[in-house]
């Protein structure tokens, strides 16, 4: 198994106050996935996929897919709570 996969940053602006999301795959050692929405420098949210619960964690394409998907889940999440 590879070592970890590149992460994804997104900014939204919602009711003009600016959120970050950042997603990273914290690799092999901590064998976990993190995605944060932030405001301010503070942490509004904070999701974690642990790898065992990625099917075939293993292969890089699942934990790039996974990580796409986590990061997706934090968007609309955010996006709910407008």
């Amino acid at each position: 198994m590879t070592d970890s996969v590149a992460g994804e940053n997104s900014d939204l602006f919602i009711q003009g106050q600016k959120i970050h999301i950042q997603t990273e795959d914290w690799g092999l050692m901590q064998k976990v996935m993190v995605s944060r929405a932030f405001q301010n420098g503070s942490v509004l949210k904070t999701f974690k996929l642990p790898y065992e619960k990625i099917p075939q964690a293993e292969l890089q394409s699942q934990r790039k897919l996974a990580l796409a998907k986590l990061h997706q889940h934090t968007l609309t999440w955010i996006q709910g709570q407008a």
